[in-house]
């Protein structure tokens, strides 16, 4: 590992993260030549960044960690991003645990609320978003959300949300790939939580 691969992997990941037409798991090859890289002031930062990890895949775990949680500058902030970084692999490492308690957070806004699957899912501003927005539901068990609600895929279509939070939103849906999780364990957890929203709308209709 050398400053210019840290700068490189920088590059792509923030183009990922920040573009719908790229993706690195496809196309990894970014603009960055090594004079670009020499000429640059903070390139010593990059030296250093590259030095701290022992492998090219925490170092960009490292990277994704802190652009998931909103550090694009983790290169000059040390303390948060590491925190980030932290914080990532404590999620990751419990990822079946921390789903459960996402939606545990969520069931419990419905049953207190009384809201509907469409309030949760498919309104202007679905509570399951605000939830999000609000630091209540980790981004992994959003992008894991992603992948088993159709509705939560289509909130790209919903112009309003898009133009609102555009970034927040780009984050979820590409952030899978990055993270691993049992999928027949997530499964049942997921079609628990929609039973149980399904009995709070019957019980809210009578």
């Amino acid at each position: 590992m050398n400053g210019f691969k840290a700068f490189r992997y920088y590059l792509a990941l923030k183009l990922h993260f920040s573009s719908d037409k790229f993706n690195v798991f496809e196309n990894s090859n970014v603009r960055g030549s090594y004079e670009t890289f020499n000429a640059r002031n903070d390139k010593h930062l990059f030296d250093r960044l590259a030095r701290k990890f022992s492998t090219d895949r925490e170092l960009i775990q490292f990277m994704v960690a802190n652009f998931i949680y909103g550090n694009p500058n983790m290169i000059y902030s040390g303390e948060e991003a590491d925190s980030n970084y932290i914080q990532w692999n404590k999620i990751k490492e419990s990822m079946t645990k921390s789903f459960s308690d996402d939606l545990g957070t969520l069931q419990l806004e419905v049953e207190k609320n009384g809201y509907t699957a469409n309030e949760v899912f498919k309104s202007d501003f679905p509570i399951l978003l605000k939830l999000y927005l609000g630091k209540r539901i980790n981004p992994q068990s959003m992008a894991i959300l992603s992948i088993l609600n159709s509705s939560v895929q289509e909130w790209t279509n919903n112009q309003n949300l898009w133009m609102l939070f555009e970034s927040e939103l780009r984050i979820i849906y590409k952030m899978n790939g990055f993270f691993k999780f049992d999928r027949t364990k997530i499964n049942k957890l997921f079609n628990e939580f929609m039973s149980n929203l399904d009995q709070v709308c019957i019980n809210k209709s009578e």
